[in-house]
């Protein structure tokens, strides 16, 4: 993950704070917001936000599942065009922080001078303050604050819901774009390869939003073009007992080549159907070729 730890230390800079998980679109209205104040005022536009997930510091045994890896959710921010984005190290020193330490921390750690959030955000120890504090706070350091109202169905936890139950095409349109991982290709066991099907085998991250067990329709970005796939996200019950031994094998329709060692973004489009244990090999090679005349012909 490229962390950038860094301003520009010649110019003050308008900071839009949040965890910004899944870069939905609401998370896109706060950094519009930002980047007109920016240009407005002359300042940088500064995204800030925090490793790991606040939640999931606080409570380490019901973790949520991260939606945007931290290296895709920079790209992400930067090509809305926010200048800089600022991953802070979320720990006990930075959450047990009050509203006045914390408006002093962004005045001098990222130069400071416009903060922008969405209505209703909380901020400090165990998230003790709320956006008339962080104002009252920032009046007295000769700080400014810019709320973004934000329509509730934008929301990074509806996102993770829907790609639990596998509705990514309601994942899309919240985020704006399909829900997508990246990961490096491993050696998978070749079964894919000895029934006509070779596929691309990855892990999720281990603190990933882990999408239903089934099979998707999708593509897969290779050194920026995009080639269209099936994806297969789950145990392999036909040919594995393991049920905690995750997976994501992605066939590439008509394309060759090796990927190992690379790290392909895949996305998925549509869920197609639930991931089922065949009674034999053959039996499991037909219904791929079925999923795969589906995907074609529903053109999805």
């Amino acid at each position: 993950m490229e962390q950038i730890n860094c301003v520009n230390e010649n110019k003050r800079s308008v900071v839009a704070v949040g965890n910004f998980d899944g870069v939905h679109n609401g998370h896109r209205l706060v950094f519009l917001k930002t980047i007109e104040i920016a240009a407005t005022e002359n300042l940088n536009s500064v995204a800030l936000t925090f490793i790991p997930h606040p939640r999931n510091y606080f409570d380490t045994s019901h973790p949520v599942g991260i939606i945007t890896d931290d290296d895709y959710k920079a790209q992400l921010i930067r090509d809305i065009g926010i200048d800089t984005v600022f991953f802070q190290q979320f720990d006990a020193e930075f959450a047990s922080m009050n509203c006045r330490q914390f408006v002093e921390y962004l005045q001098n750690k990222l130069l400071c001078l416009h903060i922008v959030c969405g209505e209703g955000s909380k901020f400090g120890n165990h998230a003790a303050y709320g956006t008339d504090d962080l104002e009252a706070e920032c009046s007295k350091h000769k700080m400014k604050l810019s709320t973004v109202k934000l329509d509730p169905s934008y929301s990074s936890s509806l996102i993770r819901e829907a790609i639990v139950n596998g509705n990514v095409k309601k994942a899309t349109e919240l985020m704006g774009r399909p829900f997508s991982f990246a990961s490096e290709v491993i050696n998978g066991k070749k079964l894919g390869s000895s029934i006509g099907f070779p596929t691309v085998n990855q892990k999720l991250d281990h603190d990933s939003v882990i999408p239903r067990f089934g099979v998707y329709s999708g593509y897969i970005d290779i050194d920026g073009e995009r080639h269209k796939c099936i994806v297969n996200i789950g145990c392999r019950p036909t040919v594995n007992s393991d049920k905690t031994d995750v997976d994501c094998e992605t066939f590439i329709f008509d394309f060759s080549g090796d990927l190992y060692g690379k790290k392909p973004r895949v996305f998925l489009t549509s869920f197609i159907r639930d991931e089922k244990k065949f009674p034999n090999i053959s039996d499991l090679r037909e219904q791929i070729k079925n999923d795969c005349r589906f995907v074609v012909e529903n053109d999805i």
